[in-house]
């Protein structure tokens, strides 16, 4: 393969607008090469707003021999239908969180991406951002003692009326588009995955959708994770870690600007005397991060780390399908049963 992965937009969405072609552009190992909208005249305006050199309908850009990867950041109820059909076409993938909307479609996704012999990312960008590793590293030196309580909050206030959010039919669900978030936190920095879930999803009758919803999920060693998420609340974006000696509060989480230097405080309390630590972490571009990440993998075609990436996105998914199991059935679930 080329140094450069060839990438192909699959839709012209306000996130690649906003973020992610601007990303995909800034690095030396890709090449966005062509968009795809469902109207072509859309896809012509974003092809000439960032100098793409072509534009198509979205089968037309999977026919592309040139295009060696697509970036999905179509509406969650529409990615299996397109991810099925890229890796059909032998094309790598990396798609916008949640994959999709349940365990099943998630091993049926994973399952084609092995057997075409993909790579298959979930954009969880978060996931690169410099600040969480300073995190497990204050947890790692002993700074909070022992973690036993991660706490993850991810709320936005309510949008327009005819936003995909809050499309039953295109997969809207305040658990997959913003409890996704605290629920992949919680597993990274506890690192391992949860036993069982404990959930509540609250929905809005009229849309026929989980609005907002609150999760416990239970780990080894009697730790617990606390999760809230909601489509039509004060905004939130945070997590914290509760230890015995400490507690380390990150106040800017999941969506983060390139240019924010993020602030994470650790506090103690030692004879009664309560002190607030600043932790320095640099600003980050987040996506870029991930983007690089994933036309590595690409190129480097290493079976190993493929395999992991597989395995984390079908744990992720197992999670939330054992939340919504939990809320449907009003019991705890043990992650086990999800198969």
């Amino acid at each position: 393969m080329n140094k450069k992965v060839r990438i192909g937009i699959l839709g012209c969405a306000n996130i690649a607008k906003k973020s992610t072609i601007k990303a995909f552009q800034s690095i030396d190992n890709a090449e966005v090469i062509s968009i795809a909208s469902r109207d072509i005249e859309k896809a012509k305006v974003y092809a000439s707003l960032f100098n793409i050199p072509t534009y198509q309908l979205y089968d037309s850009l999977l026919n592309n021999f040139n295009v060696d990867a697509v970036y999905i950041p179509l509406p969650i109820g529409l990615h299996k239908e397109w991810i099925l059909k890229a890796a059909k076409m032998g094309k790598h993938v990396l798609s916008e969180k949640s994959l999709t909307t349940d365990f099943q479609s998630a091993k049926e996704i994973i399952n084609t991406c092995k057997r075409a012999n993909i790579v298959l990312y979930e954009d969880f960008m978060c996931d690169f951002h410099p600040q969480h590793q300073k995190v497990l590293s204050l947890i790692e030196n002993g700074e909070i003692g022992k973690p036993f309580i991660f706490n993850g909050n991810y709320g936005i206030p309510l949008m327009s009326p005819i936003s995909f959010r809050y499309n039953k039919n295109l997969g809207g669900s305040a658990l997959s588009e913003q409890g996704a978030y605290p629920v992949f936190m919680a597993r990274k920095m506890l690192q391992s995955e949860p036993i069982w879930v404990d959930a509540t999803l609250l929905y809005e009758t009229e849309k026929g959708i989980d609005m907002k919803g609150i999760a416990q999920l239970g780990f080894n060693n009697e730790r617990v994770a606390h999760i809230a998420f909601s489509l039509d609340s004060t905004y939130q974006n945070n997590y914290s870690l509760w230890g015995n000696k400490g507690l380390i509060k990150v106040k800017r989480a999941y969506a983060i600007p390139s240019d924010m230097k993020p602030e994470i405080q650790l506090l103690r309390n030692e004879n009664l005397q309560e002190s607030i630590e600043s932790i320095d972490a640099p600003a980050a571009d987040h996506f870029v991060l991930l983007f690089q990440d994933f036309c590595n993998t690409v190129t480097q075609s290493n079976p190993k780390k493929i395999s992991s990436i597989y395995e984390k996105i079908l744990s992720q998914a197992k999670v939330l399908e054992a939340i919504r199991i939990s809320s449907s059935e009003k019991r705890r679930v043990f992650v086990e049963e999800i198969r």
